[in-house]
């Protein structure tokens, strides 16, 4: 294990600035989200929590059950801890170290989840649920199987934010190295622009790989599930780069709360 520099306030914004100082700045040896950058990391973090505030505050509810579904080493659920104090926050992923990490550092409930979404089962319904970098690498029909089995873990009103690969990263992909997946990104394309999702596996993988989708695609998505409210959709809103939606487990007829109706 070893430490992140503490950066200035001036390098984060919104909400997470107020609670920089609070953020744990262990990091796990191997954590695979950290890349060298110790700023970055932070700061992607801290930009994770300013869409998931903007999301609450809109849905209208105070979480004291939180899931990050996807944790890796706790890249979020740092300042998931910062922000949410008095909440149980949970944490799942594949890699078993990466949660005992997320145990010992965070005081997260952990859980191993796997890649057959059928099979995939919490222990514990949730008010929040945060999927980053998740839905980025999986096909369409994957996707919405994920987002049908985690909206089924909400509690009455609780909210699920998922990330995704938007236009931005469409245009970004040439100068990008294609995002990994080298010839494949044709494909990629072509589904993209016919379809409004496109996939294809990384080489020498079966079912993961990189997928862009339209924001069109996002919104069918959200009314093609009922009983939901589609709560938020940004582009780049998440580290400047990946696409949010956030779905809430509220019909959309149903009377919003006291916090959400009230203009200011």
């Amino acid at each position: 294990m070893k430490n992140l520099d503490r950066q200035d306030r001036a390098a984060f914004s919104g909400f997470a600035a107020t609670l920089h100082e609070m953020v744990s700045l262990n990091l796990h040896e191997s954590d695979g989200m950290f890349q060298g950058n110790g700023r970055h990391y932070l700061t992607c973090g801290g930009s994770a929590l300013n869409v998931i505030a903007a999301a609450v505050g809109l849905a209208g509810i105070e979480p004291k059950k939180i899931l990050d579904f996807g944790a890796g080493a706790g890249r979020v659920t740092r300042w998931l801890r910062a922000a949410y104090g008095s909440a149980e926050i949970s944490a799942t992923d594949t890699r078993a170290e990466d949660l005992e990490f997320c145990a010992r550092e965070f005081g997260a409930r952990t859980w191993l989840s796997g890649t057959d979404v059928d099979g995939l089962d919490a222990p514990s319904r949730y008010d929040l649920i945060w999927v980053g970098s998740v839905l980025t690498h999986l096909p369409a029909n994957i996707s919405e199987r994920l987002v049908r089995k985690l909206l089924s873990w909400l509690r009455s009103d609780g909210v699920l934010i998922v990330s995704l690969h938007g236009r931005f990263v469409h245009f970004r992909g040439p100068q990008f190295n294609y995002y990994g997946v080298a010839s494949g990104w044709e494909e990629i394309e072509r589904q993209y622009l016919t379809e409004g999702y496109g996939y294809a596996d990384y080489p020498g993988q079966d079912a993961y790989g990189i997928s862009l989708s339209k924001p069109s695609w996002a919104t069918s998505l959200a009314e093609r599930l009922e009983g939901t409210r589609l709560v938020l959709m940004s582009e780049r809103a998440w580290d400047n780069h990946h696409d949010i939606l956030a779905l809430q487990n509220r019909p959309v007829t149903a009377p919003l709360s006291v916090r959400t109706s009230q203009a200011i």
